[in-house]
């Protein structure tokens, strides 16, 4: 890995809240492409999860792949409102 990109990836987990960073490391290391769709959708949605879930892009290349978060299917009561949730992204999204 570069150290630009070492750079660019340190910075960006410095300024995410740290209930999403092992789902931004899992989908970094390049062998999950769920959690690459995770930490992408949570990060697009300013890390607020029910966002994920009301999510109305229908532009999104990752929209399709996403059948939780379209509005038909509305978003679970369940679903936490931002990162002080308890819940690990995992849980929460996908």
């Amino acid at each position: 890995m570069t150290s630009k990109r070492e750079a660019q990836i340190a910075k960006r987990r410095a300024e995410m809240p740290r209930l999403y960073r092992d789902c931004y490391d899992k989908a970094g290391s390049g062998k999950s492409r769920k959690a690459a769709m995770r930490a992408f959708c949570a990060e697009c949605c300013g890390w607020q999860i029910k966002e994920v879930y009301l999510c109305t892009d229908l532009a999104c290349s990752l929209y399709p792949y996403r059948p939780r978060s379209r509005v038909s299917q509305g978003a679970p009561q369940s679903v936490p409102d931002g990162p002080e949730s308890k819940n690990s992204l995992n849980a929460d999204i996908g």
